[in-house]
């Protein structure tokens, strides 16, 4: 039932934590555990069930050739399964669906909450039909992982009960999962999170990629599950997707409204051997199974013990702030937090030099704040968060991935959250959490779309005229597909709504190739800044021109009626950004986005805190103009800069600029009421750059 290569797949590329993700804890306890999978014990029972050497099945010597569903070598492979369960000391049982259907599972009860479970398992039954079918990856892998976690912790307690399970019959359509699944959801079982394995033993590019699936709902489970396999096995690469429907056991959880995932290979390094007679043991990647198996148990065990602590904050924003700044940590967890040395930490850098640590300057209860000191303008400030148990076993950092104890968080996470000090609002438009595939919609080769921003939204939060340097997309998953061809365009806009692609009027910020980097709000920053005149509305259009396509990155949109178009193609000599002419009709989530907006006082302003790469003279704007216009111009380094107003013959009618400047991009607010109606010619001049442009009154 799996998917084939061709299915899409989203893919988050890394797991960047929200304010409300759930924080996964380093534990030197669970890395014990983990550690205790023995690669040998691995490779005789992978072996043994996919017919690679004989086995003992009721103490008689047998050979599983086959575990299509109607053989009698399955049978024989519940049999086995069952006996290893049981010699585990393991309460061991078969549920019979009917005379082919025959599920193997064990149970591990909890010490606290025996009524509350998490489930490990796989498949055992495989392809293709007939006598022989070894199915070494697909899925003896997956079944041979929950043999072994249940081997390691047949003797550890947990407050958690762990089921382990062997499904049949996943190949023919989910029967043995789907049964257990229905049967549980009846009973009112309360299951807590599911891992199903499913063909985790083939990396033929040694790359180390790995998928997690899930749906939507269930996506902070999933993260959770990643940041475990980046915390104990940093050298595999988990990619979380929503794409698959109905493809492995998950499937029959999710269904029911339990949390599932499957752990399963990369999509794009998929074996060859699928559902195959050669699907066999001498074509795995062991070294890449011991490690998939590795995360799975680190997985279950920080989940069955609760060893998590959990860290909530919103990150501090970019803006013209040089006092200090507060951030404010929720931190929660099942055991007693760490006090003193071990209390929770921040630890924040400037510029990039060393790390500062930080004491609450504020705690009660759970909440704990934190007061990075006040900073001028142009600097940059990195920072993560920490905290550990008073044991000192359990550690967290937000982002996830540091470590050290005593102070906790002592050796930093990979990534840090980061603002900058410099004049620039952030304007936030949209806060809905729909998972739309627009505006980088790289399933296909060519996309086109079309967003509408109000100006009365930009102003509500905090928005003013000035240069838009950046604009960036809550995004859900990365693709890592790169779109050629990729062009943002912004205009001020006069309607109040969009229902048709705009093809006039457009001022393109950015043209070149562009890729995704990761998950969370990713900025595209603009190679020609772009100013938004503070009245108009404003409309943004993205496009690209693609000669191949892998995969979509998702973003977070809010339901905005007349707001968004959109339409993608596979045009395999055609631009998108020309040839799609006609959105479709169920695109109409409109992306929440995120807006760079230079600040500064009226009149002639500066920004130079956000450096441009060129000099720059734009179109002044409105133009025709009566009697005000606009005119913006960027200058790279410090220069003498003029800017002056000619008439048709050439006379000198204003002096608008004729001072030294600062690198920066800076606007000109142009008051003609003097002048008579006709046309003007203004011209700049900043060390060896000198460019005109022509400009309108009509009085």
């Amino acid at each position: 039932m799996k998917f084939l290569k061709s299915l899409l797949i989203v893919l988050i590329l890394f797991i960047v934590v929200s304010e409300s993700t759930p924080q996964v804890s380093y534990n030197s306890y669970v890395a014990q555990i983990m550690n205790l999978v023995n690669a040998d014990t691995l490779r005789r029972h992978i072996r043994e069930l996919s017919g690679d050497t004989s086995c003992l099945i009721g103490n008689s010597p047998y050979t599983i050739v086959s575990r299509y569903w109607n053989t009698a070598s399955n049978i024989k492979a519940a049999e086995y399964i069952y006996e290893r369960f049981q010699r585990l000391g393991l309460s061991t049982w078969y549920q019979v669906i009917n005379s082919t259907i025959t599920n193997v599972l064990a149970k591990k009860v909890g010490t606290k909450y025996p009524n509350q479970y998490f489930i490990i398992c796989g498949h055992y039954d495989d392809m293709p039909s007939g006598s022989i079918a070894p199915g070494a990856d697909d899925n003896a892998s997956g079944t041979v992982c929950v043999m072994e976690a249940a081997r390691i912790l047949k003797d550890i307690n947990f407050p958690y009960t762990i089921i382990f399970a062997a499904w049949d019959e996943e190949e023919r359509g989910l029967y043995g999962s789907k049964a257990y699944a229905d049967t549980a959801f009846a009973h009112g079982d309360s299951i807590l999170g599911v891992i199903n394995l499913d063909m985790i033993s083939y990396d033929g590019n040694n790359d180390g990629a790995m998928d997690v699936h899930t749906n939507s709902a269930n996506i902070p489970f999933a993260t959770e599950f990643s940041q475990v396999v980046s915390l104990y096995q940093p050298t595999l690469i988990p990619q979380v997707t929503t794409s698959l429907s109905g493809g492995s056991d998950h499937q029959s959880f999710l269904n029911r409204g339990y949390k599932a995932l499957l752990s399963i290979e990369d999509n794009s390094d998929f074996t060859p051997y699928y559902h195959t007679v050669n699907d066999k043991f001498n074509t795995l990647n062991f070294p890449y199974f011991v490690k998939m198996v590795k995360a799975a148990i680190a997985a279950l065990v920080t989940w069955a013990g609760d060893y998590k602590i959990t860290i909530i904050h919103t990150p501090l924003n970019t803006g013209p702030i040089t006092t200090g700044r507060v951030a404010t940590a929720v931190i929660k967890s099942s055991y007693k937090l760490g006090t003193g040395t071990a209390s929770p930490k921040l630890y924040y850098k400037i510029n990039n030099g060393s790390y500062n640590m930080l004491s609450p300057s504020y705690s009660n209860l759970d909440t704990f704040k934190f007061t990075i000191p006040g900073q001028s303008l142009g600097t940059s400030v990195k920072y993560y968060i920490a905290a550990q148990d008073s044991a000192g076993s359990l550690v967290a950092t937000l982002p996830s991935g540091g470590s050290g104890y005593n102070p906790p968080g002592s050796t930093p996470p990979s990534t840090q959250f980061e603002y900058q000090v410099m004049n620039v609002t952030i304007v936030n438009i949209g806060t809905g959490t729909t998972a739309v595939g627009w505006p980088f919609y790289t399933y296909y080769m060519d996309s086109r779309t079309d967003m509408l921003y109000n100006a009365s939204e930009i102003i509500a939060s905090g928005g003013s005229a000035g240069n838009i340097s950046k604009i960036g997309f809550d995004v859900v998953s990365a693709a890592s597909q790169t779109m050629n061809g990729f062009k943002v365009k912004m205009q001020n806009y006069t309607p109040a709504t969009v229902t048709s692609f705009v093809s006039s009027d457009w001022t393109v910020v950015y043209d070149g190739s562009y890729s995704v980097p990761g998950t969370g709000w990713q900025y595209i920053n603009l190679q020609t800044p772009f100013y938004w005149d503070g009245t108009s509305n404003l409309l943004v259009e993205i496009c690209f021109n693609n000669s191949s396509y892998t995969s979509n990155t998702t973003v977070n949109a809010t339901s905005a009626s007349g707001k968004n178009v959109h339409q993608h193609s596979d045009l395999s000599s055609g631009d998108g950004c020309v040839q799609i002419t006609s959105p479709g009709s169920s695109y109409t989530a409109r992306p929440n986005i995120s807006i760079w907006l230079g600040t500064g006082p009226t009149g002639i302003t500066g920004n130079g805190t956000n450096l441009p790469e060129k000099f720059e003279l734009s179109q002044n704007y409105p133009n025709p103009f009566n009697p005000v216009t606009k005119i913006n111009y960027a200058i790279p380094e410090q220069s003498f800069v003029t800017v002056k107003v000619f008439d048709m013959l050439g006379r000198e009618v204003s002096v608008l600029v004729n001072e030294q400047k600062a690198a920066g991009y800076y606007t000109i607010d142009f008051d003609a009421s003097r002048l008579s109606s006709g046309v003007y010619i203004y011209k700049i001049q900043a060390g060896y750059y000198e460019n005109i442009k022509r400009m309108v009154i009509i009085k």
